[in-house]
């Protein structure tokens, strides 16, 4: 057994990010993702506030390494959304999952999974808003795909 073995999930993803910091630097593609990893640690384990600096700064490298209007930067939007809906910041989730709506559109079409992923969450977010009609647009949108009723007219964000 190696010492590593005794350090937390946490720790070891720390560490992660701290070597290829000063590896590969802080703008390498590789340590954003180990920073989204740790984000996603966070993230998965409740400690949204410990997980916010950890997301707003991947998706800021994510549109300085790949631009704004791709699918690497749709998700770590969407990631971000999450995390402010998590936190019940409706004002700044809400913006974020019509952007990545915007971008995945684009580049998934409307009946992608990811595309009705976030349709999903961001109906979900609604629905906690009390704004249950817009909520039940987008379900119902997300429904007739997934049931194979098609609609003729797409989601339009």
């Amino acid at each position: 057994m190696t010492g590593s073995d005794n350090h937390t999930p946490e720790e070891r993803l720390q560490r992660a990010l701290s070597t290829l910091e000063e590896m590969v630097g802080e703008d390498h593609p590789h340590t954003v993702l180990a920073r989204m990893r740790l984000g996603d640690y966070y993230y998965e384990n409740a400690q949204y506030t410990r997980c916010k600096p950890y997301y707003v700064t991947v998706l800021e490298k994510h549109t300085q390494i790949y631009g704004p209007d791709t699918i690497e930067t749709a998700m770590a939007t969407h990631k971000l959304a999450l995390l402010y809906h998590a936190l019940e910041q409706y004002d700044k989730a809400e913006p974020l999952y019509h952007e990545a709506l915007r971008v995945l559109r684009i580049e998934r079409g409307d009946y992608h999974q990811d595309v009705l992923g976030v349709l999903k969450d961001l109906a979900t977010m609604l629905q906690m808003m009390n704004r249950d009609d817009e909520a039940q647009e987008l379900l119902n949108f997300a429904q007739d795909h997934l049931s194979g009723r098609w609609k003729t007219i797409p989601y339009e964000a």
